[in-house]
């Protein structure tokens, strides 16, 4: 394949790569897609060859006018796109760019129309960057950063001045180069490849040494957010109930504290609601505090700061990577102590929840240092209790229902003394005698938890969480409802939890006096997640998930703090790859060591004619491999295979070469000498004399001074029989017959 051809290839995979990766990453309509991958279609078989796209091309070529007039049509579009269609900067700049691809598609010609796709190209790549943040960037990505450096290498050997003054010059080949030097050789195609490759290496290393910066002129706007339900300051009963049946991932929480084989049942705490209608849950202490920064990135929530280390379970270590929400709520387990991230601030309501000032449009990555409130063996006494004033208007508030709620649930706790054993008594009833389904129609009937408890007994964790809070209330225990996910889909691939949209679940904290806010569930335990997927498509999904977490963790997501540990990493790498150096070169020197130490002691002992022949082998030894390196005897087969093959490559083109004259009418005599033969050549054939004698030095020095020839000897062999084959020989000079 010729330059001129190849560097047309180049630019047109270059294009192909940048627009994937505009269409994978931007919601681009239908209309343009079908355009530009049309127009790549056809300019890429064109280039390839295909006649029927060239005749094809002969009745649709427009003028230079016909395509100017098109360009001003496609900019006044992109204004009329960002000012009432799109409505945004960055959407209508990525459709301008691809209709001024398909206009430049079409017009390449000059050298600088090249440039123009190039600058179009990288544009569009780096708008596709900007719009995703997605594993499927990384392929597009590479294969853009391997077509750029063909194109650009190519482009400089095809580089030739442009005559403006005359008319327009297309890229080609200057006929006066030879066509071996022209072509994409196997030489060029490693060479651009290493050069490939050791971009793509430098790009890591600037990759690694310069962290991500969250801010620029092509980030993504707000309005994409996974949309959720439960975790705004008003919830509907049975608002869950239809997000349970999607599956989009919410977050990712790994435990690095906690081995594999304890993961079961984790629950990742929300929201917390306080007063209920009959209908809706409200939370009323909506009021946010700005948490304490007690480093820079690290936030103190102070909940649990006047409770003794006895009355805390263990610490859990979470790490959570956070999809695009639109709610401000940062997810934890229950109860945070710590929140660290890149967050400018971090606020808690009196409930212990946590939020941001605002949602945020990308992922974002944060650690939380979490214990629960153990039961006291305090509470587990019978005790009179009397709460506060503000408890029981927030925590002992009950709709006005039937009497049949508080009937059940003194019925259920008549055998018990203490509020942790009724608190359990409920949750055990509730577990135990309903049954669990999504499956649950919404009514608009004034008492929808006497409808669950009395009439349906069917429904799913909202409804159950509800009717243990209510039930509590009505004999004096202090109880709110949480919303937030139970996560039970362990990736053992990656070491994390994935917490799905179908996670979402609600349950009830109730309060005793000394040990505070305890969490129970009474939800029956359910199989939620259960898919028809095979095995081995699941465990394929946790892999690819794992992937799509390590991108987002290594490359989206790649902070200063990440530099610091690479480094740190590479630091501890190093003294252990010196360590383990030394302790091999040890290995190795002790014998030597060991043999020097008994020559020394023979020698003291007189025993000299042993330590001579000691020395002798030693010296003969070393002699031994100083030659072997010198002389270097194993490369003399091959010096003469590669020397076979030049001889009879020259001798090949020679034997060429008189066939040819022959043809021509010039016969080469038995008995004549190759160089006798080019005097006869130069009295018959003057014209051809000097590439004839070339060729029959070249054969002379390699098949009679046994010489090795280079590539550029035998490479100016070819040139000068091809060079000889389109030479006309004059009638004139021609022998008769």
């Amino acid at each position: 394949m010729s330059f001129d051809q190849a560097l047309r290839l180049t630019s047109i995979l270059l294009a192909t790569a940048s627009f994937i990766g505009l269409t994978l990453g931007a919601n681009l309509p239908e209309w343009l897609v079908l355009l530009t991958g049309s127009a790549l279609i056809l300019t890429l078989l064109k280039t390839l060859g295909l006649r029927p796209i060239g005749r094809l091309e002969t009745y649709t070529t427009l003028s230079a006018t016909t395509w100017n007039i098109l360009l001003v049509i496609g900019f006044l579009g992109f204004w009329v796109d960002m000012l009432w269609i799109s409505g945004e900067l960055l959407p209508a700049g990525v459709h301008f760019l691809l209709i001024l691809m398909v206009i430049k598609l079409f017009n390449l010609q000059l050298r600088r129309d090249y440039l123009h796709l190039y600058a179009i190209s990288l544009m569009a790549i780096l708008a596709s960057a900007a719009l995703t943040t997605d594993l499927w960037y990384l392929p597009i990505f590479l294969a853009y950063l391997l077509t750029g450096v063909w194109t650009l290498l190519l482009f400089q050997l095809t580089k030739k001045s442009e005559d403006t003054a005359g008319p327009a010059t297309v890229i080609s080949q200057r006929r006066d180069i030879p066509e071996s030097q022209s072509c994409v050789t196997p030489q060029l195609f490693w060479l651009a490849n290493g050069l490939a490759l050791c971009a793509f290496g430098l790009t890591l290393v600037i990759f690694f040494a310069i962290p991500r910066v969250s801010a620029g002129f092509l980030q993504k706007g707000h309005g994409e957010n996974l949309r959720t339900s439960g975790f705004s300051d008003t919830v509907n009963l049975g608002a869950i109930g239809p997000i349970k049946r999607d599956p989009s991932v919410v977050m990712r929480v790994e435990l690095p504290d906690r081995p594999a084989h304890e993961m079961g049942r984790f629950y990742v705490r929300g929201v917390t609601f306080d007063r209920y209608d009959g209908k809706s849950w409200t939370n009323r202490l909506t009021h946010r505090r700005v948490l304490s920064e007690r480093s820079p990135g690290t936030f103190t929530l102070r909940q649990n700061q006047s409770r003794t280390p006895s009355s805390l379970g263990p610490a859990l270590r979470q790490t959570i990577l956070l999809e695009p929400l639109d709610t401000p709520v940062l997810f934890a387990a229950p109860y945070a102590e710590t929140v660290s991230g890149q967050f400018l601030t971090v606020q808690s309501d009196p409930t212990g929840a946590l939020y941001l000032p605002f949602p945020s449009s990308s992922r974002i990555e944060y650690s939380v240092l979490s214990r629960v409130n153990l039961v006291l063996p305090a509470d587990l006494q019978p005790q009179s209790v009397s709460y506060p004033e503000s408890v029981v208007r927030h925590f002992l508030q009950a709709p006005v229902q039937s009497e049949r709620i508080a009937a059940l649930a003194r019925e259920i706790t008549q055998t018990k003394l203490t509020s942790y054993e009724k608190a359990a008594a409920i949750e055990h009833y509730l577990s135990h005698n309903y049954r669990y389904s999504l499956d649950v129609p919404l009514t608009d009937q004034e008492h929808l938890l006497e409808e669950f408890l009395f009439a349906r007994k069917t429904g799913y964790c909202e409804h159950y969480a509800t009717a243990m809070a209510i039930m509590l209330r009505t004999i004096g225990i202090p109880t709110r409802l949480v919303t937030g996910f139970l996560a039970t889909e362990w990736n053992e691939y990656g070491n994390y939890y994935v917490v799905r949209q179908q996670d979402a679940h609600a349950w009830v904290e109730i309060h005793l006096p000394h040990s505070g806010w305890v969490m129970m569930d009474p939800t029956p335990v359910v199989s939620e997640n259960a898919g028809g997927a095979a095995p081995g498509w699941q465990a394929f999904g946790r892999m690819m998930d794992n992937l799509r977490l390590r991108w987002n963790r290594f490359f989206v997501q790649y902070s200063a703090a990440d530099q610091l540990a690479v480094v740190r990493e590479l630091k501890v790498s190093t003294a252990s790859v010196q360590s383990r150096a030394w302790d091999s070169l040890s290995t190795y020197l002790n014998p030597v060591a060991t043999s020097l130490g008994q020559a020394t002691r023979y020698l003291a002992e007189g025993n000299l004619r042993l330590l001579g022949a000691f020395f002798g082998l030693t010296l003969i030894g070393l002699g031994t491999i100083i030659w072997l390196a010198w002389k270097r005897p194993w490369t003399r087969g091959s010096h003469s295979k590669m020397e076979a093959r030049e001889e009879q490559a020259i001798t090949h083109l020679y034997k060429k070469m008189i066939h040819h004259l022959e043809q021509r009418g010039i016969a080469k005599p038995i008995a004549t000498p190759p160089l006798e033969f080019i005097r006869i050549i130069h009295a018959e054939w003057n014209s051809a004399s000097s590439t004839v004698a070339t060729i029959t030095d070249l054969y002379c020095r390699a098949r009679f001074g046994h010489a090795p020839l280079t590539k550029e000897e035998l490479l100016l062999a070819k040139d000068n029989l091809r060079q000889l084959m389109l030479l006309d020989r004059p009638k004139s000079a021609a022998r008769p017959c």
